[in-house]
């Protein structure tokens, strides 16, 4: 039987049948959104072809227009239309989780914390740093041994959150000892519910390790994503039904495995890193024609918009972070492949300091060249005639997302102005002087830190266009901005520019340098690369000095993502390494979001009783104990095989998968020599089992990670 052809770029390509030889291969529509744009890829898991590949910008005021346009644009390539009946899953990864706690965005949620003292230090030092939280403390708690030291005090929080309901646009929950009896949490939830209808995480529900402030910190964020990533799934959703799709919605986790729609919705704070580890699947399967034969070690380098995620491959698998996913600031409890986020990209906030010092990111902003594109003249007609020095950075303000209870008193202001200008970008320095005039200060932008209000400024995104590397929007409107910038730093136009993207090159290969050396145990921090340091030196790549520091580094940089060719080159000059854009580094994470498989981790602890009189199983949602080590393990493992496949369920994955448990014994040694077990750690996984039609792709996938 011959397989189907599909007419693409003025070629047949030939569908594969499947394995049976029955009929054509299922498909998999993989869309990836980011900060900047939405990538959108059909692919063939049976022979691991990428069909077709399309992308659109990502229109934060409505999700589903980018969506539909990059999907649209896909239709342009490929009939969908015609194959939407093979589509067995529309896979998703996302950088919107992500981005939002890189930069410190995020709606207001309601922290209620259970059993800690509002004057510890370590709370005082979470709440200081975390965004946008209305913080609750109420009487309550467990032990190390899931005890209740302290009763919950029901009526003290029913009556603090019916105070903080108005103000929050969601609710976190964490309880002292929560991973060893969850009772409390639970209690606070049905009292939450009660009284409100806004959604409620439990820290519980979302890591089984111990660490009070970062379990609740991990809550916390994870409750300010929901809105968002409901948002982008009710978009792909929208997208889909114009389409005609009805395939069901898998989404990408930063440990790489797949999961529902309905567990993604409950558990966003699972998509962190989402599209940098959907990148890295990818990354395997683009760059392996540029790779000597026996090379598995690399390093893998997305510059998105909004972020850069650093990971790297050894023996061409990804290390999976002990510790939880590292976002910015922010150490979560979250499975995640170890990867380093950082707040720079292509659409970061560039300024120059009152010293001629070029500062860029974490802010995104939009660039300049494409607010022009949405709102023709807002850039080059505004902008003309500024003066540096009264007007130090070219920046406007434009309506976002929609509006929340818990915007301040200057975003609540600038809505409504910009309301009144029904859209029309809001010149930042015409909004400072009206401040003025009323007689208060306005601190800028940092005290905008809501959502609903989007920033316009000069970006690296806008020096890429000056110098004709990166084709984007209004030449003019990236010309005029950076033209100011350049005057306050005393450079020319298209040297201000360089510089611009020199320093964003310069950051990355410090960041790069940093992880490296950490995996020699030689342990050094990204900020360590500063110019005005000794590892500084080693990135500066400056004539005339009297020591040369030029760092090399071993292994391959593979570079991901919109700019990836264009910064190639400043990053290899900084780093010391072969440095590789491959063909469809640009989408990437929808390459890899299409080739992942489902899977669900769960860890178990099973610790000996204080007067060692038997041992104690801490299971997701109750404790047992038995008399001796191999029988608590033995009903821990009965358990949780029931609780994997119930959860696999609940995650999305179809048939009935496969569990998996991994046992790690903790152990003592006597002063006799003797080994004496104090507990274990179990480990259960649950993954999809493959169908026919899967065995080759999953094959196929495997060798991805381990050949080249």
């Amino acid at each position: 039987m011959e397989s189907n052809g599909e007419e693409i770029g003025g070629e047949k390509i030939r569908l594969a049948e499947s394995v049976s030889g029955q009929g054509p291969s299922a498909l998999v529509l993989a869309l990836d959104t980011g900060g900047t744009n939405t990538d959108a890829v059909l692919y063939d898991p049976l022979s691991g072809a990428v069909l077709a590949e399309a992308k659109d910008a990502t229109t934060h005021h409505d999700l589903a227009i980018g969506i539909v346009g990059a999907l649209s644009a896909l239709s342009e390539k490929i009939d969908l239309g015609s194959l939407k009946s093979r589509v067995r899953s529309v896979n998703l990864s996302t950088t919107l989780a992500t981005n939002a706690i890189a930069e410190g965005y995020g709606h207001r949620v309601g922290l209620v914390m259970i059993g800690l003292d509002s004057g510890q230090d370590l709370v005082i030092n979470l709440l200081g740093k975390l965004p946008a939280v209305t913080p609750i403390f109420v009487s309550g708690g467990h032990d190390y041994y899931g005890r209740e030291e302290t009763p919950l005090d029901e009526m003290a929080l029913a009556r603090e959150v019916k105070k903080a309901a108005g103000a929050v646009s969601a609710w976190a929950v964490s309880s002292f000892f929560s991973v060893k009896n969850p009772a409390h949490e639970l209690r606070a939830q049905e009292i939450i519910k009660s009284l409100t209808d806004k959604p409620v995480t439990l820290g519980r529900h979302l890591t089984g390790e111990l660490g009070a402030m970062r379990r609740a910190a991990t809550a916390a964020l994870n409750a300010g994503l929901v809105i968002i990533v409901n948002r982008l799934l009710d978009a792909v959703a929208t997208g889909l039904a114009e389409l005609q799709i009805s395939a069901p919605i898998m989404v990408v986790k930063g440990d790489g495995g797949l999961v529902g729609e309905r567990w993604a919705r409950t558990r966003p704070i699972e998509t962190v890193v989402s599209g940098p580890a959907a990148g890295l699947v990818g990354a395997m399967r683009l760059a392996r024609g540029f790779l000597e034969p026996n090379q598995k070690d690399l390093w893998v380098l997305d510059i998105g918009g909004t972020t850069s995620d650093l990971a790297y491959l050894k023996d061409g698998l990804p290390a999976v972070s002990p510790d939880g996913a590292m976002v910015g600031q922010w150490h979560t409890m979250v499975q995640a492949v170890d990867i380093f986020t950082r707040g720079l990209g292509g659409d970061s906030l560039v300024d120059v300091s009152p010293t001629g010092d070029i500062m860029i990111g974490p802010r995104r902003v939009l660039p300049l060249c494409r607010l022009e594109d949405r709102f023709p003249g807002a850039v080059t007609v505004s902008g003309v005639g500024t003066r540096p020095d009264r007007e130090p950075n070219l920046t406007f303000l434009i309506p976002n997302l929609p509006p929340g209870p818990e915007m301040g008193e200057d975003e609540t202001d600038i809505l409504k102005i910009l309301a009144q200008r029904q859209g029309r970008p809001l010149k930042l320095s015409e909004y400072q002087a009206r401040c003025l005039g009323l007689g208060r200060l306005f601190p800028g932008l940092r005290v905008l830190t809501h959502p609903a209000i989007l920033a316009s400024a000069v970006t690296p995104t806008d020096c890429m266009n000056v110098l004709g590397l990166f084709n984007c929007g209004s030449l003019a409107a990236s010309q005029l901005g950076t033209s100011v910038l350049a005057t306050k730093a005393g450079l020319g136009l298209e040297d201000f520019c360089r510089k611009v993207l020199d320093r964003v090159g310069e950051i990355l290969a410090g960041d790069i340098l940093a992880m490296a050396l950490n995996k020699e145990d030689l342990k050094y921090s990204p900020d360590d690369f500063s110019p005005n340091k000794v590892l500084g030196r080693m990135i500066s790549a400056k004539k005339g000095q009297l020591v040369d520091l030029k760092a090399t580094l071993k292994d391959t940089v593979i570079l991901l993502g919109a700019p990836a060719q264009v910064m190639a080159p400043f990053v290899a000059k900084h780093s010391g390494a072969v440095v590789v854009a491959p063909p469809g580094c640009q989408v990437a994470s929808a390459v890899g979001a299409a080739a992942s498989t489902l899977s669900l981790i769960r860890k178990v602890d099973v610790v000996s009783l204080p007067d060692f009189s038997g041992f104690r199983a801490f299971l997701p949602d109750k404790f047992l104990d038995a008399n001796k080590l191999e029988r608590a393990i033995n009903l821990a493992t009965l358990h949780m095989n029931k609780h994997m496949l119930e959860l696999a369920r609940m995650a999305g994955l179809s048939g009935e998968p496969i569990v998996t448990v991994e046992r790690y014994d903790r152990d003592a040694r006597l002063n006799d020599g003797t080994r004496l077990i104090m507990g274990s750690t179990l480990t259960f996984k649950a993954t999809q089992a493959p169908t026919s039609q899967d065995q080759l792709s999953q094959e196929e996938l495997k060798n991805s990670f381990s050949a080249a």
